[in-house]
C-alpha cells in the first residue's frame, strides 16, 4: 500500500487504551520474534490486514527497547502481560501527550486577499 503510514494511530493515554494493543496476538508475535532473534520477514506480513502488521511492529519495537534498557521480559502467555512490561507500557502511556495536529503551512498568510 503505498503512501501509507503510521501517523493515524496514536499512542494510548492510559493502560485502559494500551492493554488491548499489548494483548492483539499480532503484538505478542511481534515481541516474541524479536526475543527469539527471528529476523523481520517484510513477505510474511504481506497478506496480513493492515492493523495487524502495525501491531506486529509495535511489538517487535517494545521488545527492542526493553533490550537496550537493560529490562528483562519473559513472556509466554499472551494474555498473560507480565507485571513489568505492564508497567513500562502504563508508565510511558501517562505521560503521552495528546496527540499533535499537523502545523499548517507557513508559507501563505492567513488571509490573502488582495485589495
Amino acid at each position: 500500500m503505498s503512501g501509507v503510514t503510521n501517523n493515524r494511530f496514536y499512542g494510548a493515554r492510559s493502560w485502559r487504551e494500551a492493554k488491548p494493543v499489548v494483548l492483539h496476538p499480532r503484538f505478542f508475535d511481534g515481541f516474541r520474534d524479536f526475543l527469539d532473534g527471528r529476523p523481520f520477514d517484510y513477505r510474511g506480513l504481506d497478506g496480513w490486514p493492515l492493523l495487524d502488521q502495525h501491531r506486529y511492529e509495535n511489538g517487535r519495537e517494545l521488545a527492542a527497547e526493553c533490550r537496550a534498557a537493560g529490562i528483562i521480559v519473559r513472556w509466554g502467555d499472551r494474555k498473560r502481560i507480565p507485571r513489568g512490561l505492564k508497567e513500562l507500557v502504563a508508565r510511558r502511556a501517562r505521560r503521552r501527550e495528546n496527540p499533535r495536529r499537523p502545523i499548517k503551512s507557513a508559507s501563505q498568510p492567513p488571509d490573502c486577499r488582495s485589495g
